[in-house]
């Protein structure tokens, strides 16, 4: 859909009083998608500045990205800012993979067979192995552009774009039918599929420590072609949230901050606020943190059927957790950029030996946190040093995609890896979680001084941590998760990414829900999609009932 469409396409006003929790970039796309429409909309949101794990801040003249490093457009972002008319450059945010010695760009389609010849000279004896996987990646490309390519229907106008419903539709519809036979065939853990495909150990690591710990296989598989997709915005990702609530503002929507939802009354259809402030809705859209929204309603005078069925819904979502978070490593370094430009692109997925990570991701960890209390500092600490040599990282180099994000001729550095949020909360219990932060401080630079940025713990004029706890407290996201829900245990949905719609629906009467905790698997395209989605489905219910109230 082009914005001059969405600009021309006419929608009634309604009154009624919609308040959208959580100012996290799914908060602020509900949020000016209804006030587009005219909707009132009141934005709640905790912190003192919206975007949630989608923000930037500069650290002496360094731009930092706190959470994710850029945007994956996947037919989502693009349209989005198109359609609400904000001006934004997006820069091509050009990936690399690396794992020791060997660096490829991911910036095109083709990249893949770069990939398998990266992979065969890495593991010359599994060339057979490596064509497997190979084959299932390319086919799982196409699977996934079926579901967010630009025949997809989202963010198109049936108003607007009838030749699109009468051709390309209709086409679209029987790919998607093959797409998701596909998907269903490959729902199981990533890891699993792998081991049925792959007999090499280290080889499975080096794809599968990439990915959250039991990340269905289809996600996985298609997770390459993803890497030609990524944008990075003028100024840092951060950018985005701040033009979304300017643009929420200017559309006649209010957005409050420094404020957070204590008690959500379903019978009354009002929140209370920690200063005891009260505000009425006719709908309420969360979009913040799923756990903590049924740790707060109030349920008293709901009838016995709908009690039942929140009950049930509130039992499956606090039972579960959220997926692991990253540890990360912010670094200012007094190189100029040209020398880590020759190395790799702005966004970088590095892996410093073939090895792979084996049992310390899983096993060894498992048995540390079953026999916590006869493990000792010293061997957590011994097993932090081969989790740090054997990792695979997500560099992010701003400066690289935004020639402004660092003072002339030095760098900022963002390292980080997926990390399990019980360890660092028992770590924390124990009262060495400082000590704990500044380990990794030293091992992370170590490791890639050691190999793939020779001598940068030379060139390091600061350097500061945020862990899987420091993500919880600003976020306020459930075990500092990034993409919602754990994969190792059933995802508590009833909907998918197969059937999105289903996903902003709650027990809770007048109640929706968007974002993260919304949908399974769960990213910035997921949370812009169920902001949509969301959007949609209360100011549809909306007009309709003000229009049934005029015409009586």
């Amino acid at each position: 859909m082009r914005a001059n469409d969405f600009n021309r396409t006419n929608h009634m006003k309604i009154n009624s009083k919609i308040i959208i929790a959580g100012g996290g970039i799914s908060g602020l796309a509900t949020a000016a998608s209804l006030a587009k429409k005219g909707a009132k909309v009141l934005l709640i949101e905790k912190n003192e500045k919206t975007g949630g794990l989608v923000n930037s801040f500069i650290k002496d003249g360094f731009l930092f990205d706190g959470g994710v490093r850029a945007v994956e457009n996947a037919g989502m972002i693009k349209p989005m800012l198109e359609e609400l008319e904000i001006d934004l450059p997006l820069y091509k945010s050009d990936v690399s993979v690396g794992v020791e010695n060997f660096v490829i760009g991911a910036e095109r389609k083709e990249s893949v067979d770069d990939y398998e010849q990266m992979l065969k000279k890495l593991y010359p004896e599994s060339g057979k192995e490596v064509e497997r996987v190979i084959n299932v990646i390319r086919k799982y490309d196409k699977y996934m552009n079926v579901l967010f390519g630009n025949e997809s229907p989202f963010f198109k106008d049936a108003k607007r774009d009838r030749t699109y419903w009468f051709t390309t539709f209709i086409v679209w519809i029987f790919r998607l039918i093959a797409t998701t036979i596909a998907v269903l065939r490959m729902r199981m853990p990533v890891e699993d599929f792998l081991h049925r495909i792959i007999k090499n150990e280290s080889l499975i690591d080096i794809i599968d420590q990439h990915f959250f710990r039991g990340t269905p296989a289809f996600f996985a598989m298609s997770y390459f072609s993803l890497y030609t997709d990524y944008y990075y915005p003028e100024g840092g990702v951060g950018k985005i949230p701040e033009k979304l609530e300017e643009k929420i503002i200017t559309m006649g929507g209010e957005v409050l901050k420094n404020t957070l939802i204590t008690r959500v009354n379903l019978k009354e259809k009002s929140i209370t606020d920690a200063n005891g402030v009260n505000y009425s809705y006719d709908k309420l859209i969360w979009a913040a943190d799923l756990k903590y929204l049924y740790t707060i309603i109030d349920k008293e005078g709901l009838s016995r059927k709908i009690l039942s069925g929140i009950d049930k819904e509130q039992e499956r979502f606090l039972s579960k957790k959220g997926a692991e978070s990253v540890f990360t490593v912010f670094m200012g370094v007094d190189q100029p950029p040209e020398i880590f430009r020759a190395i790799s692109h702005g966004h970088f997925f590095y892996t410093p030996s073939k090895e792979g990570l084996g049992s310390l991701h899983r096993e060894d960890l498992k048995k540390m946190l079953e026999n916590w209390e006869h493990i000792s500092k010293e061997s957590i600490l011994e097993w932090l040093e081969r989790f740090c040599r054997l990792n695979t990282y997500e560099i992010s180099i701003p400066v690289l995609n935004d020639p402004n994000a660092a003072p002339e001729g030095k760098t900022g550095i963002i390292a980080s890896f997926l990390f399990d949020y019980e360890l660092i909360k028992r770590i924390e219990k124990e009262g060495w979680y400082e000590e704990f932060k500044l380990a990794v401080e030293e091992k992370i630079p170590a490791v890639l001084s050691e190999s793939i940025y020779p001598g940068l713990n030379k060139h390091i004029i600061f350097k500061f941590s945020a862990s899987p706890l420091t993500l919880q407290k600003w976020s306020g996201s459930s075990e500092g998760a990034i993409v919602g829900w754990s994969f190792e245990e059933p995802v508590p949905l009833k909907s998918s990414i197969l059937n999105m719609k289903d996903s902003v629906k709650t027990a809770l009467p007048d109640v929706y829900k968007a974002g993260q905790w919304s949908a399974s698997p769960a990213g910035i395209p997921t949370c812009i999609l169920t902001s949509k989605l969301a959007a949609d489905l209360v100011y549809r219910e909306l007009s309709a009932q003000e229009k049934q109230q005029n015409n009586t």
